[in-house]
């Protein structure tokens, strides 16, 4: 039987020899398994904090990323939603173990990261905002202030009562680097009007509790804050209701362009992108080119600035667009460094616009 095989395999005819190539591919294909036979698209898995997506903001940016890369590059994408920091690192580890990819959202999840990654050597490892050590993981944060400082020169350059508010979520490094640019932009605003300007912060202590950040707002509103800034994730929800039913009074929202939530009535909003950040280290792991570490991303690099304020812009005088186009333009060459701590804001020297 053998010999009538190898007979038949070896005819020197072109049909015959065809033919066994085909048998050989076929057989090759079998042995291999239909696993290493085809490529699978990568698989995604994105965790997301107790707020999840829809918060308008910091995970929805996030979530961008990850369908522009699906869209492009024919990724899966999924997402978990962990409700509570205890259940970090099972989560992590469940979706280490159903991905080739994971993302984390927000700095919370930086610890947990360097502790499972380790565990799973073979999988990539996205995290959004803090550090987390490892050789399978990058790392991006934001340089949060210089967003904040726009919205504080905004905010401060449109107040007709001299005061204006701030409603934060956790009190985070990030979130502190927000509220420090943004008390510093107030202060540019005070120089450039030559008069004072009160910067009143409440922090609700959660990134999901919009109904507290609803009473927080009022309570600035009714205290004669005209402008309130939030940096509060899902927990801006109950923000932008306050403002919504208080004539009156303006919004500058954060990380993702929600100007059209309220035309005319939100000043600006801060961009923070870490849409590209997620996009591109995703991208990057398809082409094979994954990059760990730790890297910091502002307005020189494009990820941090503010929308064009189409709705907003007849609110104010030419002088002061004119402002606020040169600090976009310091921040983008590097030329302004803005406090990302409290105890920077005091010693902070506001520069000429």
């Amino acid at each position: 039987m053998r010999n009538s095989v190898d007979v038949s395999l070896t005819k020197k005819t072109p049909c015959h020899g065809i033919l066994a190539v085909a048998v050989l591919l076929c057989l090759l294909i079998l042995l291999a398994g239909p696993e290493e036979s085809f490529s699978k698209p990568l698989r995604v898995l994105v965790l997301t904090d107790s707020a999840g997506l829809g918060d308008k903001g910091f995970n929805d940016a996030c979530w961008q990323g990850v369908l522009r890369a699906k869209e492009e590059f024919g990724v899966t994408a999924k997402f978990l939603q962990s409700r509570e920091q205890a259940d970090y690192v099972s989560n992590l580890s469940l979706a280490a173990g159903n991905a080739e990819t994971v993302v984390t959202l927000g700095y919370l999840y930086a610890d947990a990261v360097g502790r499972v990654a380790p565990h799973f050597p073979n999988v990539r490892f996205i995290q959004v905002e803090g550090e987390a050590p490892g050789s399978n993981v990058a790392s991006f944060d934001f340089k949060s202030e210089e967003g904040g400082f726009l919205a504080g020169l905004v905010a401060g350059l449109f107040t007709k009562q001299g005061k204006v508010g701030t409603v934060t979520g956790m009190e985070i490094p990030p979130v502190e680097a927000y509220i420090s640019g943004f008390q510093a932009g107030v202060k540019t605003a005070e120089k450039h009007r030559n008069q004072p300007i009160e910067a009143v912060v409440a922090s609700v202590g959660s990134f999901n509790d919009p109904v507290k950040g609803k009473s927080l707002a009022m309570g600035l509103i009714d205290a004669k804050a005209d402008v309130i800034f939030k940096a509060a994730g899902n927990t801006g929800i109950g923000v932008l209701e306050a403002v919504k039913g208080a004539p009156g009074v303006v919004l500058v929202a954060e990380d993702i362009d929600q100007d059209a939530l309220l035309p005319g009535r939100i000043l600006t909003s801060v961009l923070k992108r870490m849409d590209t950040a997620v996009y591109g280290a995703i991208r990057d792991t398809v082409q094979g080119n994954f990059k760990p570490g730790h890297v910091w991303l502002g307005a020189s690099e494009g990820a941090i600035d503010i929308t064009d304020m189409q709705y907003t812009r007849q609110l104010f005088s030419a002088e002061d667009l004119a402002a606020i186009d040169k600090a976009r333009t310091l921040l983008k060459q590097g030329k302004l460094t803005v406090p990302k701590r409290y105890t920077e804001v005091g010693p902070f020297r506001a520069p000429d616009l």
